[in-house]
């Protein structure tokens, strides 16, 4: 059919857009356990938002070093942003594997629940060690392995995980339909998941300073390159998460259904 205005064909994407929406919302009802995946999408919500704050601080907080001047507050806040983000991602998993066992989920998706799990308890530990500021733990700075060794197994958990649903496709999904499919929703979000965490252990490895090693870091933390897979890899992060919070109509519905 033709439209003849341009009033008409906007009248016509709205009301398309309306119902692929109302589909989504539909459709995210059927979600087992529901509000379980509404909690654990807001705690990586805000894990990835303040993760991406965490590297801006990092990278303002090194460049008025570099530059002899003073810190501001918000450079201060680098290891806070840090604790809320690695606490969230913390909570986020015990909630996911709690999740995950009710709904009689793999061995191999309960894996990579897992190793994500032990990543976020080493994330946990560089933020803590670096606003205690104790030069045995590396003052200011934390733990140096502690965010290598995070994201590794991190990496590791996403990477597991799309082999998972490689393996065995979870319920609702279809192979046959496209990546913005509601039931392709999960598979989509762990394979953008999956991305961000390449771009993070770049990141992490260029700048990593081994500990004092005299040829570390391997890239100048504020140099492009490692700035780069922070900022990228941190949006990718919050990506997937909306992709999770879509799925579960965790952005409009806070609710439980209501009892039969």
């Amino acid at each position: 059919m033709l439209l003849g205005t341009p009033s008409e064909a906007n009248e016509v994407a709205c009301e398309n857009t309306t119902r692929f929406g109302a589909g989504y919302r539909q459709k995210a009802k059927s979600v087992p356990f529901r509000m379980q995946q509404v909690a654990v999408s807001w705690l990586f919500l805000i894990a990835s938002t303040t993760l991406f704050l965490d590297f801006a601080a990092l990278q303002a907080m090194l460049r008025h070093l570099s530059e002899g001047g003073t810190l501001s507050a918000f450079d201060e806040l680098s290891n806070w942003f840090g604790v809320v983000s690695c606490m969230c991602w913390l909570f986020g998993f015990i909630v996911l594997a709690h999740w995950l066992h009710s709904v009689g989920a793999t061995r191999m998706g309960l894996a990579g629940c897992y190793l994500k799990l032990i990543a976020s308890i080493f994330f946990n530990l560089q933020p803590m060690t670096g606003t205690m500021n104790n030069p045995l733990l590396g003052g200011a700075a934390g733990l140096w392995w502690s965010n290598l060794t995070g994201i590794l197994f991190f990496h590791s958990g996403n990477v597991v995980s799309c082999l998972d649903f490689y393996l065995h496709a979870p319920p609702g999904s279809d192979k046959k339909k496209g990546w913005a499919d509601h039931g392709n929703l999960p598979i989509t979000g762990m394979w953008v998941y999956q991305l961000a965490t390449w771009f993070l252990v770049a990141g992490n490895f260029l700048g990593c300073s081994f500990d004092g090693a005299a040829w570390a870091p391997l890239v100048p933390i504020t140099d492009a390159p490692v700035a780069v897979c922070q900022f990228a890899g941190s949006s990718l992060l919050l990506a997937g998460s909306v992709v999770y919070t879509v799925w579960c109509d965790g952005l409009r519905n806070f609710s439980h259904a209501p009892a039969q």
